[in-house]
């Protein structure tokens, strides 16, 4: 009898295998967030009521609620966080840190409110930190989280008696919609000045609410003006303490945020400056498949800063003998001396050298898949017809003059094969005509398709014929020739 497997197409058998994956990830994840966030509540309990009241028998069903509730809804925000990962491969690393800086936040709310003032809810914290190094949807869902359990364990508190508690309601209002406004308006690509500007400008919303219900409230006095001064106090607070987490979570988690690719790509960065020294072709090569990568990834909707700082590092294998390789050559080439079998294992050993070079330089793990993806399994056309000439009889199995792959997995890993792939054949030969130009294009990155190599990432038909387009439009602007000047006879 056959299994129901047996009758999915790949692609189902794919989405089946990735659900299977991220089951076990959440089964590893979760135990451990159920634990801190018994103690999280035991916490809560602490700062907001009569601890040891809160365990008495006439308290302790109360109690037990808070802990129902709290377990629920962090259950709630892990399976969220987990499945809204962008690729399944951080799945593990988005639910880590959306509890982190959820339980971060929560215990800086709970100690602002219990030692300052109620209004002083500092929730733009998970918002400003998700949001730039996570996604907007897992931002949201960390600010419900936070204003739900906030309004549990208030409701549940001794310090807070029901006439506070419009005023608790209020300011968790008031600062969640300051937390979702920066979610939602503060664009994450911004540099950081500006980026701290709009979160600024995006928490007034929160103090315009709170100065409304106060009004509601029926109080139109210095209560007014204070409520509002430590709403947006919290917040301006929030963004001021959100580059230090930002910048010690991102080397924690190993994230590849915006600022952290700004940096990556900076020329004096050691891996670069060795690339520089030890490869100086390739060096050159990698900067100018960076700058038709971050055209390509703008045109077609894929971060920009992440195209670039992955060009700039792709090559880095090349490092273990950089005078293999064409870009690095002057007169001696050492291929010359060698069967097509071993130049082909030195020229498709970069990609794997490349993986582990970016991991022990610790790149982040996108970077690292570039490194290792770049060439998919494509073959090394060159030394592969080299060898049939060499052959006397009998055929040459092409799988033996591939590279070992994988395929991308990724859009950018795509862009980065072709902006690779063009460039060095265009540095090669560069066809006199627009035409031939658009042409060799056209067919560079056809054979990419027509291989497969792009059967394992999301990449569209469109997506490829915007990037044809995009290079078309750029390289020829990079690789300019110069014009010449000849000296006038006397």
């Amino acid at each position: 009898m056959r299994k129901k497997t047996e009758y999915l197409t790949t692609a189902e058998k794919a989405k089946l295998a990735r659900r299977r994956r991220l089951a076990l990830d959440f089964a590893k994840v979760y135990p451990g967030c159920f634990v801190a966030t018994g103690l999280l509540t035991l916490f809560a309990i602490y700062m907001t009521g009569d601890f040891y009241h809160a365990f008495s028998a006439e308290r302790a069903a109360a109690t037990v609620g808070v802990f129902v509730i709290n377990e629920v809804l962090v259950a709630f925000l892990v399976a969220s966080a987990h499945s809204s990962a962008e690729e399944s491969r951080f799945a593990v690393r988005n639910t880590v840190l959306a509890f982190v800086m959820m339980a971060i936040t929560y215990i800086a709310c709970l100690t602002t409110s219990r030692f300052l003032n109620v209004f002083a809810l500092p929730m733009c914290i998970a918002s400003l930190v998700t949001t730039e190094l996570s996604e907007r949807k897992t931002s949201t869902i960390i600010s419900l989280t936070l204003a739900a359990m906030l309004s549990v364990v208030f409701i549940h508190g001794e310090y807070y008696p029901d006439n506070v508690l419009p005023e608790v309601i209020l300011s968790i209002v008031g600062n969640f919609t300051a937390a979702l406004a920066v979610t939602m308006l503060v664009n994450k690509h911004l540099a950081r000045l500006p980026y701290i500007l709009a979160a600024l400008g995006a928490t007034a919303l929160g103090v315009l609410v709170v100065v409304a219900g106060t009004l509601v409230m029926g109080e139109f006095n210095l209560n007014l003006l204070y409520n509002a001064l430590w709403s947006y106090g919290a917040s301006v607070a929030a963004v001021l303490v959100f580059m230090p987490i930002v910048a010690i979570l991102e080397g924690v988690f190993n994230i590849a945020d915006d600022f952290r690719l700004n940096e990556l790509t900076n020329l004096n960065q050691p891996l670069l400056k060795r690339l520089a020294s030890e490869a100086p072709g390739t060096f050159n090569h990698s900067l100018v498949v960076g700058n038709l990568a971050e055209a390509c990834a703008g045109a077609i909707g894929e971060n920009p800063h992440m195209a670039r700082a992955a060009a700039y590092y792709h090559d880095i294998g090349k490092l273990k003998a950089p005078v293999y390789f064409s870009e690095n050559q002057s007169t001696y080439n050492p291929h010359d001396e060698l069967i097509p079998e071993v130049s082909v294992s030195m020229i498709t050993s970069h990609t794997v050298f490349g993986e582990i070079l970016a991991k022990q330089y610790r790149l982040p793990p996108e970077i690292v898949a570039v490194c290792r993806e770049h060439h998919g399994t494509s073959p090394v056309s060159y030394f592969y017809r080299k060898a049939l000439n060499l052959k006397e009889e009998g055929d040459l199995s092409v799988s033996n003059y591939t590279y070992p792959g994988p395929k991308p997995q990724t859009k950018i890993a795509a862009i980065v094969m072709i902006a690779d792939t063009v460039e060095a054949a265009c540095r090669a030969y560069m066809p006199d005509t627009r035409e031939g130009f658009e042409e060799r294009v056209n067919k560079l990155v056809d054979e990419k398709l027509t291989l497969g190599q792009f059967d394992e990432c999301p990449v569209t038909m469109q997506d490829l014929a915007t990037i044809k387009t995009t290079i078309i439009e750029t390289l020829p602007q990079v690789q300019h020739g110069r014009v010449s000047y000849e000296k006038k006879k006397a």
